[in-house]
């Protein structure tokens, strides 16, 4: 039987590419309802971001900053 650790190991031997297609089908295969609730403490955190943003205490990013950010992350953009 093949481990989490193992799998995540292997995983990670493959190009970004397939990696992002790797998370992709998995991600198509876990429906909505068997995620695990968030803790407490998250949702706090959220809540509290989302007040700081409302009161103009937190500025916004754009999508498209977000997303060159994840990309330069993960090794996507090299």
């Amino acid at each position: 039987m093949t481990t989490l650790q193992e799998i995540i190991a292997a995983a990670k031997t493959l190009s970004a590419a397939d990696r992002l297609r790797l998370v992709d089908a998995v991600w198509d295969d876990a429906s909505p309802e068997s995620w695990p609730r968030p803790s407490q403490a998250w949702i706090e955190e959220v809540q509290q971001r989302s007040a700081d943003y409302d009161a103009g205490r937190m500025p916004a990013t754009s999508w498209p900053v977000v997303k060159a950010r994840a990309r330069r992350e993960a090794g996507l953009d090299d």
